[in-house]
């Protein structure tokens, strides 16, 4: 199997991916320089912009995942694979039709639980922002309300943990600031153009967390 589809039967296709292809990606690449662990919007990031994920970039991002889910691929697969930097963003789907918790507690205990493991394997890890979502799409949300609270709470944490922090909305939002109707397919998933205007951001803040002292 060569390489490319080995990563996308491991990060893009599959929830829970068989350990001998974690396993054969580690023997292959070495120790990666960035996994990034999501739900459908850091899935979908890898066919929008495939060169972002190349050389020893892993994408772990699967459709549907709430934070509980990438919480349970960590300890399956990111340990494993031991990157230098851990690229996290979820919490959509707990706010979507998930179990968020009041004051979405229970989903910011679940990303700080990643970045403190993480932390501890000695990975430095990037905490995202859940990206924003536009106002005709937020009917869809059993917690609409809890967007803004998950964001602030994260920004919080992160800075009082010195964990690295990225908002994407810095990228996505217009001068109203709401998300541009070309950066979105249905007010909460990215058009190619929406990854477009978030490659710079990104390529600047992991370029950070790879020179960052261990522990960031």
């Amino acid at each position: 199997m060569r390489l490319p589809n080995l990563v996308r039967k491991l990060g893009a296709t599959t929830a829970k991916p068989r350990a001998w292809a974690v396993d054969a990606m580690a023997r292959r690449l070495g120790r990666p320089e960035v996994v990034f662990l999501g739900d459908s919007i850091t899935q979908f990031w890898l066919d929008a912009d495939p060169a972002l994920f190349w050389p020893r970039r892993i994408n772990l991002g699967v459709s549907g995942f709430t934070s509980a889910d990438m919480l349970d691929r960590f300890e399956r697969d990111v340990a494993a694979l031991a990157p230098k930097v851990l690229h996290v963003m979820g919490g959509t789907n707990d706010l979507w039709y998930g179990a968020p918790g009041p004051g979405a507690s229970t989903t910011l205990a679940n990303l700080m639980l990643i970045a403190e493991q993480a932390r501890t394997l000695g990975m430095r890890v990037i905490l995202a922002a859940p990206p924003p979502v536009a106002p005709a799409a937020e009917h869809l949300f059993a917690f609409p309300e809890l967007l803004p609270v998950l964001r602030a709470e994260l920004l919080q944490y992160c800075r009082s943990a010195g964990v690295i922090h990225i908002d994407y909305a810095q990228s996505l939002l217009d001068d109203a600031g709401v998300l541009r109707p070309s950066f979105t397919t249905d007010g909460v998933h990215l058009t190619k153009a929406g990854y477009k205007a978030m490659r710079g951001q990104c390529e600047r803040i992991v370029g950070m967390a790879v020179h960052a002292p261990l522990g960031t």
